[in-house]
């Protein structure tokens, strides 16, 4: 009986390090520190067959009336995700499901609240994103190493960004949303944005970790508004600002 128990135990443990996470998927190379940023998601998402598809994504069935996009079949090129498929809406965008798709353009239609983890990570000639305007959930690494990126339109409606949301993307300019949802930005969401020049934070913004902008340009330039959250961290952390005035 004891050796029944034991080899049950030990196949548990055997399926549960089938799936392993392993944090922002910038991993370091051992042998001299470097950011290895063409590696993968640092975890392991199960397939599954969709509930439907068609011959450019499969869905995952949520509930009667709403679907998680889960797969796309094609080989890159313009992507606009559809807001509806067979009666019920699009709203969730899954894990990785564009990672290194070689996606050039992107319309993610206003139905979809909820961006996941990798969802569009290391598509390196992605040059043009529109998000969905009642996004609420951007999720960890969305964007990651989107390097031709070079602006987005972040939606009011955003309730949570995930760290590394655009780590390593192409972009020059952001302008944070004024929003009651979103009061902090995460760890690293623009790390390695080597091209950002200019990022325009509201009153609304009342915590932003050190490292938000960690190894971005040395031209950064935070745009706040005077006596904010925003504009004191940009004076105590050593990065060039410009006042607003209402």
């Amino acid at each position: 009986m004891r050796k029944i128990l034991c080899a049950l135990l030990a196949c548990l443990m055997c399926v549960s390090a089938a799936v392993c996470f392993g944090g922002c998927g910038c991993n370091k190379d051992k042998t001299n520190n470097k950011s290895n940023k063409d590696d993968g998601p640092g975890y392991v998402v199960p397939t599954t067959e969709p509930d439907l598809k068609d011959d450019t994504f499969g869905y995952y069935i949520i509930n009667s009336k709403e679907l998680m996009l889960t797969r796309f079949y094609k080989d890159g090129g313009k992507v606009e995700i559809p807001s509806n498929f067979q009666g019920y809406d699009v709203t969730i965008i899954g894990h990785s499901v564009f990672y290194g798709k070689d996606i050039t353009e992107l319309t993610v239609p206003d139905t979809v609240t909820e961006i996941q983890d990798y969802a569009f990570a290391g598509n390196k000639n992605l040059s043009s994103a529109v998000l969905s305007k009642n996004l609420k959930v951007l999720g960890i690494n969305a964007f990651f190493n989107c390097k031709e990126l070079k602006s987005i339109e972040l939606p009011e409606s955003l309730k949570e960004m995930g760290s590394y949301a655009f780590c390593g993307t192409g972009l020059t300019s952001v302008v944070i949303p004024e929003s009651n949802t979103l009061s902090s930005l995460p760890q690293f969401c623009f790390f390695q944005c080597a091209s950002l020049k200019e990022v325009t934070i509201p009153v609304t913004i009342t915590k932003i970790p050190k490292d938000t902008f960690k190894e971005c340009s040395d031209e950064l330039v935070i745009k706040a508004y005077t006596g904010s959250y925003a504009l004191n961290y940009a004076q105590k952390n050593g990065i060039k600002f410009e006042e607003l005035s209402r």
